[in-house]
């Protein structure tokens, strides 16, 4: 059912932007819009099928019991510092990165680790602060920046979790 509401989410949304340019440009408006998605379409579609099909390859060559065991509901803080810490060497943009990781999900992982991971990734991933960080703001910003943020994520974790388990409820 999740799946099907974010479906139409994002089908109300591609209507409404639709609607807007139409207002705004006419038909010309929209068809600009949709030839740039293709452009974009073209420079990722090779990177997401290939995330796509090792999230499949992830979910079938890691047993589920290990993955529970690891990062599950049940894995604890244990748990909240795997999915915490992987974040730092979380490479690729979320076309590569957001397969991988819904295949955890879907192979058992529980909804703190992985949300301690998605913030983790974001925040402290060694790609970002060497590759983008450290070159326009030289060493002694993002180190600030980067120390600070080690503790965020397993405490955004715990947080994600208890949440979570708030709007499961409801």
């Amino acid at each position: 059912m999740r799946t099907d509401f974010t479906f139409l989410m994002l089908v109300a949304m591609v209507a409404t932007a639709a609607g807007i340019a139409f207002l705004k440009g006419g038909l010309p408006l929209i068809l600009k819009g949709f030839k740039r998605a293709g452009r974009i379409f073209q420079t990722v579609w090779l990177r997401l099928l290939f995330g796509i099909a090792l999230g499949g390859l992830i979910q079938v060559l890691i047993p589920h019991e290990l993955i529970a065991a690891w990062i599950g509901p049940a894995s604890g803080f244990k748990g909240l510092l795997i999915g915490s810490y992987i974040g730092l060497f979380s490479i690729g943009g979320p076309h590569v990165r957001m397969p991988i990781i819904a295949a955890v999900y879907a192979a058992g992982a529980g909804a703190g680790p992985i949300i301690a991971l998605l913030i983790a990734m974001n925040l402290i991933s060694l790609q970002m602060l060497i590759t983008w960080q450290i070159p326009f703001f030289g060493v002694r910003m993002p180190l600030a920046r980067y120390l600070v943020c080690l503790f965020v994520p397993p405490l955004a974790g715990l947080a994600g979790a208890a949440v979570y388990r708030l709007l499961n409820i409801a």
